[in-house]
Formats: structure tokens, sequence, C-alpha cells
């Protein structure tokens, strides 16, 4: 591409970064802002816009009339106006890949939580009562079901059977992926249900995922199975979930997503003693950027040159 061209960020950045990525492609003309509201008057002009994808509506894609690419510093664009961008033939491209260590480790915390009581003895401590007569499980022999088998899925495998689990999978096809013992396809995944001792959630947002974990699958599941959503809060019918934590047929959730976010201060879910709670940090790292950033020079390079293929191209008719 010999003519230059404009990159609007719609994210805040450091000073170093920007020097940096100015200092690297010195015809590339940079602006930096910390939202789209800020951005506003540059979207006219603007041919690339990075952003985390929540704050692109129809109005700022129709303002943005010579928009060629929007990348995406996360994994999630299901709140972006994909028909809208595929008809004016904007090309999306995301970060997935970049939460494969910090969301592998956090499903691994919340397994580890689980089986060696920590809740039990933190609140033991606060009381000062000394407990030898509770014993603390192993992981080794468990089965891990996840429900998704890309990168977050496949590292969250690799890790899992480094401690001894058995891992299934369950994906659109069945086809076999790295560090799973056994891959269902969507259609089966009963059978894979019925075999976790732990279910991990990591699947995206689309038509087919919505509601999908509700009271009918969670009845598949071993009585006093734990489940782990790391995916998409609206994947889950959160109402039959809390009965389920309520009956003891599901022993413990972890949730790090949910339907509505910030979760309000009156769900019953955070007083629920089965329920362990974090605010969708499963992914947050201090190395987010620096990873989220990498994807993105490539994907400029790309750009520039005009000759090769963008990673992490969204396909728009999927929703990822």
């Amino acid at each position: 591409m010999d003519k230059s061209f404009k990159v609007v960020f719609v994210v805040k950045q450091t000073e170093e970064r920007q020097a940096s990525l100015k200092a690297t492609y010195s015809k590339v003309d940079f602006s930096f802002f910390s939202s789209v509201a800020l951005a506003e008057q540059e979207l006219s002009t603007a041919h690339v816009l990075v952003t985390f994808g929540e704050d692109i509506d129809e109005d700022v894609v129709n303002k943005a009339v010579q928009l060629k690419w929007i990348h995406v510093l996360s994994a999630g664009v299901e709140k972006m106006p994909l028909g809208l961008l595929e008809r004016k033939n904007v090309v999306v491209t995301n970060s997935r890949g970049i939460h494969a260590i910090p969301m592998s480790e956090h499903a691994l915390w919340a397994m580890l939580d689980y089986v060696k009581n920590a809740r039990m003895y933190k609140s033991a401590q606060n009381r000062g009562e000394w407990i030898r007569n509770v014993k603390p499980r192993e992981l080794t022999e468990s089965v891990v079901v996840l429900l998704g088998t890309g990168a977050i899925a496949s590292k969250t495998a690799e890790r899992a059977k480094s401690l001894g689990m058995s891992t299934v999978g369950v994906n659109t096809d069945g086809r076999a992926v790295t560090h799973f013992d056994k891959v269902y396809p969507l259609s089966e995944w009963s059978k894979a249900l019925r075999q976790a001792d732990f279910l991990i959630n990591i699947l995206p947002y689309t038509k087919r995922t919505d509601s999908l974990l509700n009271k009918e699958a969670f009845s598949l599941l071993k009585e006093g199975a734990v489940f782990i959503n790391l995916g998409r809060g609206k994947s889950v019918v959160e109402k039959d979930l809390l009965n389920e934590v309520k009956l003891k047929r599901i022993s413990h959730a972890y949730l790090d997503v949910f339907s509505s976010e910030p979760l309000p201060s009156d769900s019953p879910l955070w007083t629920e003693e089965g329920i362990t709670i974090t605010p969708h940090i499963s992914a947050s790292t201090s190395y987010y950027m620096k990873r989220a950033l990498q994807i993105f020079e490539e994907n400029l390079i790309v750009f520039i040159d005009e000759k090769q293929k963008f990673k992490n191209l969204v396909q728009m008719n999927k929703g990822y």
C-alpha cells in the first residue's frame, strides 16, 4: 500500500507504546484515544480502527466511511454489527489465542481450589480452627470436559493432563485435537457431559450457544460435578444453574462471566455458598496488551503489503 492511511486506536495506550508504533511504522498516521466518543471527529477519515469491540455499533461504522479493517484487542465480537461490516466489505480480525495462558491457569486454579478444600481451610483459619478430619482430594484420574477445543481449551487440557487428568472435548464436528483423549461433536455432547467430574465452558457466544447450558444439560452431569464458566454468560441459564447448585447436584460453580455484567448487586448468585464469583478477569494478565498488539502488528504488515492473509480473520457468518 503506497499511500498513507490512518489508524485510530479507541483503546488507551501508554505513551511508550504510542511512540513505538509511530517509530516502527513511520508512514502510518496513528491517532490514539481512550474511547470511541473521544475519537468521533477522526472516524470519517479512519481506514483502520483498533478497539475492544463492544463500542463499535452501526452508528460508528456508518460514520467511518473510509473504514477498511477493524482489529479487536479481545476475542469476542458478538456485540459488533457484523452483518453491516460484511456488507461494507470491512475486514475484522481479533486477538483470539492470547488468552490461553491466563485462562488455562484460571481453570486449574478453580479445580485445585475445589479439590484442596481451599475455601474451607480459609474459613477455618478465620475462626482459628485446626481441621484435620477432612481430607483433600486429587485431580489425578478425574475427568475434565471442555466445551470448545480452541487455543484456551487445548492449553487447559495440556496442563490438566500433566496433573494426571483425563481430557474430553466438545467441538462442532468432533475433529481430533491435540491434548484431548477424546473429542465429541456438539450433536453428541451428552456423551461427554455424562463423564465430567469438571465441566468447563469456553465456547464463544453465538445463536447456537445461547442458553445452551440449561436444566436439561445440567441433568446430564454426574452427581456432584463442578462447573466452571469462562466462556460467555449468556450460554448459561443462570436460574437453572443456581437451582442445581442449591440441590447439590452441582457441588460447586466457578463463574467468571454472566448474562449481565457487572453482575447486579441483588443477584442471588453473589450469596450462594456453592458459587465462587470472579469479575470477568480470567483472561486478564500483565502481558495482555503486549500479546494483543503483537497480533495487530502482524496484521498491520499484511494490511500494508496487501499480499498475505490476515491472522485471526473473523468469520462473519459464524460470529467468531
